[in-house]
């Protein structure tokens, strides 16, 4: 039993002993806590004056933590015994350390959160508190009130106490009726002549405001309030100002819904809003400061006020409350909207990205209420549509301030003059203040529209342009940020053939060679390849512009900081504009640049004109093949085949010449997959070139994948079929390698579908053989699109058939148990994903009595496995096996081999769910849990509900109540009453629900529940 000598001596190693007890020391502190002597050492600590801080505060943090996670620790009637100690020592360390006091309060939050309201008397927790602390000293007794006062509303909907579910709801409503009680004491502590009252008080009041977000305090009731004019009036105190602001922020949010006051709250909004906007002359005064002090000028004028960025930011985030909490009313464009916009355009205005961001939801809500009834998918929070005249009076009303907007905001994304030798934390704090910034342009675009868009983001450029034909100095850095806004709002594009942006476009070949800005320009062309190919079909010019971006690009890939963004707009262009560039001419320049980049990326060897990455180089091969997917019958064919042969005809060397070394095997000869040694793997092999294979395999995918016509695809698919098979021999016993080769058959058979038939017999033979020797789930993924692919074909049930047995059977010969599972979850996943294909295309191919019998061992096996993918792809399966539709598809023959093989093995299953449920699994598990008990429930009637009804017995009562247990035996009754046409699933998800949260409420409690439901031999995995 441990004593305070050793808790003190524990606590003494941890903070100030030598590195090698620290761990020690800290293991023994953690178990401490756990344990049940922890209530009576800690208390005794807290009364001992000369403990010291450490040790009053570990004490005082033991104390929280017991009574949230271990009341249930406690003897019947000892709540009020420890009510009384924790209040005692509040009251005794009310003038120490406020860490201590702190942990104090929220263990009197947690005891609140245990406690129902009639163990407090009749004025509940709120009241019985005040009572107990008016017999102290007000130096005493208003410090440890004002706290409790905050902490409990903060800690009402807390998940740290460990209550049951009907007791956490109960504590939120409790919490809510208490709020005019507490409102009314912290009233009456306003005129308390203490240091920071005022500012304690409000920070409760905030809290209170923030729990009940104004249900149960009406306008009337806040009107006459004390406090509500407190916080008003405290924002103009230097000591108070932020509490003010945070109390004031509350109070907005609680008079408004939807974007317009409540209808009571319309005086209170009358007060608040003057009161708001009165800080706008304030906020100006800092803005102008702030200007200074980015520009390096001085002589600016002092506020009244010695307002820092803080202040700033405070003032900014009230001005945004407003326009966020009335954007319905302001979106009406009467009289008074004006003044919380124009301070949102100072705001906007602000030099300091996090300040000048604080506007920007205000924007967008704007935006959607001025464009309101044009959205596919309007929010819940969003009013109705208006007329289309009424729609147009607020737009052209509001289209001067967000003309003004965008002219604020555009230069915001300028690049720094210093910005290379800025630290790497302040260059991601500026790429998102960019992307923000972009974010609300296209705001502005949506309800300017894209034509005058253009015209304000391209006037930094004709500006420019002035200066440079004056003889200036190109700033690029305008250019660039001008160019990255128009990318930014392309979505909201001119017209095709908009005279402006062809002239924009037709200048961009012309810019300096500067490495940022052509990384910008490249991306803005592609992000604009739809617009561009609409151009292009409408005239020849728009053509010739087409052409001229396509060679500026291609010149850029020589760019090392161009090069990646380029090659995803060549990539871009390809796909919007294929039938333009197949049909004029670009197939040859295109072909030529799909030589040149074959010598780059992972199989470059020496260095190349072209430096790209192996993904710029797969962007690359992307777009030229869709654009050869565009060529007519004939051309398109011999295409595709050249493409193919300049990419396979350097791995047919590699691996011919590999097949010439001593031990090795020429194409199509299995070396591990015939049962023979496994080569060294390549890297192991000096001077070799054989891991130029796997990337130039890569490229293969890629055209796979890109080619449309998936004759194209299966022809090419049998043709390489020997040289993917001898690259499968060379990697044998790689498994990374084995998986980039079966990319290529796989993607093959998604894109030729139905065409693919003729590689289907060589596909049966080789999978299950290679599979059966090398393990690697990669062949089952591709079994798995022949499945999907040809499954609906009951003449090839022969050849799929035998194929999906033997992978199965030799996959479900792997996971034996949990941990053979755990070791390969990759398997699990894979094999789980083809039975799920299998059930979904052809059923009778799985539904047979060994297979069902085999997955169902490894289903149940595995079910409570943590890796999430493989988890998730065995109750996927499950619940597809157990689905009616499913049973429905099938002959009455493969539904009984179902019954035969799940009776046996559904309680164990069922245990299995509820374990996972009350915690063996992530709580981020429980909808496919509950999807499994639901189908279970279905399809098996009464029968299910007895399995669950064994279940649930199995669990101890300190875990579960027998009401607990009948509440969620009631759901399932419900479920199984309403039969197979009601869909209540909703009735089961919130069974399991309630039944994780009451179990999971502590550990014991989880241990408890899953040590009664799970097998002896899995009682390891409890946690």
């Amino acid at each position: 039993m441990a004593t305070q000598q050793q808790l003190l001596s524990a606590l003494q190693a941890l903070y100030h002993g030598d590195p090698a007890v620290k761990d020690q020391a800290n293991k023994w502190l953690e178990a401490f806590q756990q344990s049940a002597e922890a209530w009576q050492v800690s208390n005794d600590i807290l009364h001992a004056p000369g403990a010291g801080m450490e040790a009053h505060y570990f004490a005082a943090q033991t104390l929280r933590t017991k009574v949230q996670r271990d009341f249930e620790e406690l003897p019947a009637g000892a709540a009020g015994a420890l009510r009384d100690s924790l209040v005692a020592l509040l009251v005794q360390h009310c003038s120490g350390s406020a860490a201590v006091r702190t942990q104090l309060c929220l263990a009197v939050a947690a005891l609140a959160a245990h406690l129902p309201a009639v163990q407090w008397g009749p004025s509940g927790v709120v009241g019985w508190l005040a009572q107990r602390l008016g017999g102290e000293p007000q130096t005493v007794s208003l410090p440890c009130m004002l706290e409790l006062l905050t902490v409990l509303p903060q800690e009402a909907s807390s998940y740290q106490p460990a209550v049951r579910p009907e007791r956490r709801r109960a504590v939120i409503d409790e919490m809510m009726a208490y709020a005019p009680q507490a409102l009314q004491i912290l009233s009456g502590c306003l005129s308390a002549p203490l240091p920071r009252a005022q500012e304690q008080v409000l920070d409760a009041f905030t809290s209170w405001l923030k729990l009940t977000g104004g249900v149960g305090l009406t306008g009337p009731m806040l009107m006459q309030s004390p406090l509500v004019r407190a916080a008003l009036e405290g924002l103009r105190s230097a000591d108070t100002f932020f509490s003010a602001v945070d109390a004031v922020v509350e109070l907005i949010y609680c008079t408004s819904q939807r974007g317009r006051p409540k209808d009571d709250m319309a005086p209170l909004v009358q007060l608040i809003v003057p009161e708001v906007m009165a800080l706008k002359p304030r906020f100006h005064v800092c803005l102008q400061q702030a200007l200074a002090e980015r520009n390096g000028t001085s002589g600016v004028p002092e506020g009244e006020h010695d307002d820092s960025e803080e202040d700033a930011k405070g003032m900014a985030r009230l001005f945004a409350e407003v326009g966020e909490a009335y954007t319905g009313l302001i979106a009406e464009g009467g009289p008074q909207v004006s003044a919380p916009v124009e301070a949102l355009l100072d705001v906007a205005s602000h030099p300091d990205d996090s300040i000048c961001s604080m506007s920007f939801n205000f924007w967008h809500r704007l935006s959607r209420a001025l464009t309101i009834g044009l959205h596919p998918e309007p929010l819940e929070s969003e009013e109705g549509p208006v007329s289309d005249e009424e729609r147009q009076r607020r737009v052209a009303l509001f289209t001067p301030t967000l003309e003004r907007l965008v002219a604020l905001i555009r230069g915001r994304v300028r690049f720094h003059e210093n910005f290379d030798s800025w630290h790497r934390d302040e260059r991601s704090d500026f790429k998102r203040a960019r992307v923000a910034v972009g974010d609300t342009l296209i705001d502005c675009a949506s309800v300017l529209g894209g034509g005058r868009m253009l015209q304000l983001l391209v006037e930094p450029l004709l500006e420019l342009s002035k200066q440079v034909t004056s003889g200036g100095q190109f700033d690029w850095r305008t250019a660039e940020a001008a160019l990255y806004c128009i990318r930014a709002v392309h979505r909201c594009a001119p017209l095709p053939g908009d005279g402006l942006m062809m002239s924009l476009f037709g200048s961009l070949p012309m810019l300096p060679a500067v490495a940022q800005l052509q990384y910008t320009v490249a991306l803005a062309v592609g992000a604009y390849a739809d617009w561009l190919a609409d151009t292009a079909r409408r005239s020849e010019e728009g053509r010739t512009l087409l052409s001229q971006l396509l060679t500026m690009l291609t010149r850029f890939l020589s760019e090392p900081e161009a090069s990646s963004a380029s090659a995803l707009s060549i990539r871009r262009l390809c796909d919007g504009c294929a039938p333009l560039l197949a049909g004029g001419g670009s197939m040859d320049a295109l072909m030529g640049l799909y030589r040149q980049v074959q010598a780059s990326g992972d199989v470059a060897q020496n260095r190349t004109e072209l430096d790209l990455d192996e993904d710029d180089v797969q962007q690359l091969i992307e777009g030229v093949t869709l654009v050869a997917s565009a060529l007519p019958d004939g051309q398109r064919q011999q295409c595709v085949q050249q493409m193919l042969d300049i990419v396979v005809q350097p791995m047919q060397g590699i691996l011919q010449a590999a097949a010439a070394e001593p031990g090795g095997s020429g194409p199509g000869t299995p070396t591990a997959a015939g049962g023979g040694a496994a080569p060294t793997p390549p890297a192991a092999t000096p001077g070799s070139q054989l891991a130029l294979v796997l990337p130039l395999m890569e490229r293969v995918t890629t055209v796979f994948r890109a080619v449309k016509d998936p004759a194209d695809v299966a022809e090419a698919l049998v043709r390489l079929w020997p040289w993917i098979e001898a690259a499968l021999d060379r990697f044998a016993g790689d498994a990374p390698a084995i998986e980039r080769i079966c990319r290529a058959p796989r993607y093959a058979v998604r894109s030729a579908g139905k065409a693919a038939a003729p590689a289907v017999p060589l596909l049966v033979a080789s999978l299950p053989q290679r599979f059966e020797s090398s393990r690697q789930p990669c062949f089952l993924y591709v079994a798995s699109e022949l499945i999907k692919t040809f499954g609906d074909e009951p003449a090839r049930d022969l050849e799929l058939g035998g194929m999906f047995s033997r992978m199965l059977g030799a996959a479900c010969s792997m996971l034996h148990s949990l941990h053979d599972i755990s070791e390969r979850p990759d398997v699990a996943d894979d094999t789980f994903l083809l039975a799920g294909r299998a059930l979904s295309y052809a059923p009778r191919l799985l539904l047979t009595p060994q297979l069902l019998a085999a997955l169902l061992d490894s289903a149940l096996a595995g079910l409570l496995v943590q890796h999430r993918e493989a988890c998730c792809s065995i109750l996927a399966f499950v619940v597809r096996l157990l689905d009616p539709a499913t049973h429905r598809a099938c002959a009455p023959e493969a539904v009984a081999h179902l019954q035969g093989a799940l009776v046996p093995r559904a309680p164990l299953l069922v245990r299995l769910v509820l374990a996972g449920v009350t915690g063996a699994l992530p709580t981020n598990r429980l909808a496919e849990l509950a999807d499994v008990l639901y189908a279970l429930l279905k399809v098996t009637n009464q029968n299910g509900l007895q399995w669950v009804g064994e279940a649930l017995a199995a669990i101890p009562d300190d875990a579960a109540t027998s009401g607990d247990k009948q509440r969620f035996m009631g759901a399932c009754q419900k479920v199984v009453a309403d039969g197979m046409t009601v869909n209540n699933e909703r009735l089961v998800q919130q069974g399991v629900d309630e039944l994780s949260e009451l179990c999971r409420r502590n550990r014991r409690a989880a241990q408890l529940a899953q040590r009664a439901l799970l097998p002896p031999e899995l009682h390891y995995v409890v946690r």
